[in-house]
């Protein structure tokens, strides 16, 4: 657990201890602007109309960021999640503000999860996304038996391969077993494409089209077949834009767009990172090395290292557990010395976001407070 050294309210940001998650209040707030107004917020939108922003908040795990973009133009009610315990995480605990529409996006299969989730049911509005039919069977038998109703979204699977009912018949076949059972009240159905990390936008845009057309084909057979589909969830940071225009959806779940990483700022420069990791040189040992006191504990550089921010001929290279290394070249030769503080955009936000039990909340520069990532760990 993280144990910060709490320090007060105005605090220049560049004084916090560290290593520390930084966020800019500012910067996030833009972010969320764009990509809400973009798909029907204040300054228009999709070309289709209602399409909404159900947040997947999993990326940042932290409820007052999520309050944030429900307040925003073009939200949805609520928020995805991709745990039973993150659910209950945004639920509130007393701690944390709470959200009262959730839709867990990933599987609950075991007898004791259920049980769980039967309990969060009777607290928010809770929805959960299946993908077979055993599955369907033992929640329905437990709602019942607890005189409960769920909100059930059929989740499909659109070609990543992550999980999901294959489109067409067997969508069909097991919304209608939905439909059938007590205790289970069918919301509509969902994909997750996959990240699309393409920077030729006719690449990306051809791609996405493909992989949900199978999804809006369903929606069709189903509407044919006489079920009713209110909701069609598809789409991410990547393709919001694109999706937003494809008739027949009504909701986008996006989650890097607020805080943003390196991974995703390849494919969408339109946003900016708020979300960075404030670190201290802490040895410059040679001329062309400096040492920071931030490592794989607090970047989380599984799928490739942060960016070293602002500092030309400086580059972070590499990463110890504790440490980081920066190559120096040029005039960054004879910057970076001991206690001098250095910016790193995070390379993948929800890998290390997770390494955080708080973000630092920032506005012009300095503290406004310290957020807990409630979400963080809550993987069960």
């Amino acid at each position: 657990m993280e144990r910060p050294i709490i320090q007060p309210v105005g605090t220049p940001a560049e004084e916090l201890d560290t290593p520390a998650l930084v966020v800019d209040l500012g910067v996030m707030e833009q972010n969320i602007a764009a990509l809400h107004n973009a798909l029907g917020g204040s300054d228009g939108g999709s070309a289709h109309g209602n399409v909404k922003v159900r947040p997947h908040v999993s990326c940042h795990g932290c409820p007052e960021i999520a309050q944030i973009q429900l307040a925003a133009g073009g939200a949805a009610r609520g928020v995805a999640v991709g745990s039973l315990g993150e659910a209950e995480a945004f639920a509130g605990d007393g701690d944390s503000p709470a959200v009262e529409d959730i839709l867990i996006a990933g599987r609950v299969v075991t007898p004791a999860k259920i049980r769980r989730m039967i309990e969060l049911a009777g607290r928010v509005t809770l929805s959960l996304a299946v993908d077979n039919v055993r599955n369907v069977e033992v929640i329905a038998e437990a709602a019942q038996a607890a005189g409960v109703t769920l909100g059930v979204v059929v989740d499909l699977d659109s070609g990543y391969g992550f999980g999901g009912v294959q489109p067409g018949r067997d969508a069909v076949d097991l919304t209608r077993k939905i439909t059938d059972a007590s205790g289970l009240s069918f919301k509509g159905i969902m994909t997750y494409e996959g990240p699309m990390p393409m920077t030729d936008r006719d690449e990306l845009e051809a791609e996405t089209r493909r992989r949900l057309q199978p999804i809006l084909d369903t929606r069709n057979d189903l509407e044919q077949a006489g079920i009713e589909v209110a909701t069609v969830s598809a789409g991410s940071t990547y393709t919001y834009d694109v999706v937003s225009q494809l008739s027949g959806i009504t909701e986008v779940q996006a989650g890097v767009y607020p805080l943003m990483d390196v991974e995703t700022l390849r494919v969408r420069a339109e946003f900016a990172p708020a979300a960075k990791i404030l670190a201290t040189v802490i040895s410059h040992p040679v001329d062309y090395r400096a040492v920071v006191d931030a490592g794989h504990k607090t970047t989380g550089p599984d799928f490739g290292v942060p960016v070293l921010e602002e500092i030309p001929g400086a580059v972070a290279s590499r990463f110890s557990a504790e440490h980081g290394i920066l190559d120096l070249d040029g005039p960054a030769t004879e910057q970076l010395m001991a206690n001098d503080k250095v910016h790193l955009v995070p390379y993948n936000l929800a890998l290390c976001v997770n390494q955080y039990d708080y973000v630092r909340a920032v506005r012009d520069g300095k503290l406004v407070g310290y957020w807990r990532v409630a979400g963080r760990g809550q993987l069960a």
